[in-house]
């Protein structure tokens, strides 16, 4: 009996392992065949201007032959989502947002790039009033998506005024809910872009050295003191606020490998006050 019950298990292993390499198999050969169609919308994207109408209607039917044969598939989304690229690049914008809204549906980040799409189809045909709402629905919906997190700061850019005060809130919120992580980081980064754009540089350098205390890591560092030293010399003409910064640095991070920097940059911010210079660009020795 037991040897009857071991291989049976062993047979069920078997048939497991056999489906799902079938099932590896087919998504390989969907993905592929779904990369030679994107391969080929790129040429007509790269060659618009001389591609005949034949093309794009021959590439939107093996579209939808790929569609029709991988049914309700991530592949089947991703590719109803390329389908309204093809219709966008010929400007049948109703077409092509009737593509889009086939692939919103459980994958959030594939929805919000759907949504993302629909809107701005609607901003090329002008009509602003329509892909507002859109874009609205993205920040409400999908806001962890890449999408999502990264529309907000495009309304700020086109819209400003107000709208930089609701990116820096939605930014404040994401980083105080997404606490030590890679969220929170990006969060920052564009807390820091929204304070710069309403020229409250005070907060925009504190928002820096919060960065590079939170996130001690080669690109945080160096676009953190980059920007530090540019405004505190150039604008604020605060040289202690760049040497608090710093110091606390050195002393949160000991024998960390970018403290040698930061302290020829306090003698040099230190030597700059003592001076008593107000100068208008950044000194090389204080940006390196």
């Amino acid at each position: 009996m037991k040897k009857l019950t071991l291989n049976l298990i062993i047979i069920l292993l078997f048939i497991f392992a056999v489906l799902s390499l079938l099932s590896l198999g087919s998504d390989y050969r969907a993905e592929r065949a779904l990369w030679r169609l994107d391969h080929t919308l790129y040429e007509i994207v790269v060659h618009k201007e001389s591609t005949p109408d034949y093309a794009f209607d021959r590439l939107a039917e093996k579209y939808r032959a790929f569609i029709k044969k991988n049914g309700e598939s991530i592949h089947a989304k991703r590719a109803h989502l390329k389908l309204g690229d093809l219709y966008a690049i010929r400007k049948d914008y109703s077409q092509a947002r009737l593509e889009y809204q086939k692939t919103v549906g459980p994958d959030k980040e594939l929805s919000a790039q759907a949504e993302l799409t629909i809107a701005r189809t609607y901003e090329q045909e002008n009509r602003w009033d329509k892909a507002l709402p859109v874009y609205r629905g993205i920040i409400k919906n999908y806001p962890v998506t890449n999408s999502g997190f990264l529309v907000e700061m495009y309304l700020a850019r086109r819209l400003g005024g107000s709208e930089i005060q609701n990116a820096l809130s939605f930014y404040q919120n994401m980083a105080v809910k997404y606490p030590k992580s890679r969220l929170e980081y990006s969060a920052l980064r564009m807390i820091a872009i929204c304070q710069l754009g309403q020229k409250d540089y005070s907060n925009a350098v504190k928002t820096m050295g919060e960065i590079m205390l939170k996130f001690p890591i080669v690109q945080a560092i160096k676009e953190s003191i980059a920007g530090i030293n540019l405004l505190c010399i150039t604008k604020l003409h605060d040289y202690d606020m760049p040497v608090n910064i710093y110091n606390q640095f050195i002393q949160k991070y000991p024998d960390h490998p970018a403290d040698p920097l930061l302290k020829k940059l306090i003698k040099d911010l230190q030597l700059l006050k003592n001076k008593k210079l107000i100068i208008q660009t950044a000194p090389k020795t204080a940006s390196k």
